[in-house]
């Protein structure tokens, strides 16, 4: 299961931008998921809350997850 991994760094990458950006809290992350791909949404959502464990920021942070064609991961929107 390499969604872990790959949303972790997702995750990681939110809270660098939002933290050089001077935002204190994030709401929400939209990712955009290419049918495509390998990547299982469900996977994502149920492991968000392990990916997001060791960033403060995203303490309270919904996943949003949009399901696009093509084999691409991105990320779309920050929310704060």
């Amino acid at each position: 299961m390499h969604e872990l991994g790959v949303l972790t760094n997702a995750v990681k990458t939110v809270s660098n931008v939002a933290k050089q950006n001077g935002v204190r809290k994030v709401k929400f992350m939209t990712l955009q998921i290419g049918a495509e791909s390998t990547f299982v949404p469900a996977f994502m959502e149920k492991l968000f809350p392990a990916a997001k464990e060791n960033y403060p920021i995203l303490e309270h942070a919904e996943l949003r997850i949009e399901v696009v064609p093509g084999n691409k991961l991105v990320i779309k929107e920050i929310g704060y």
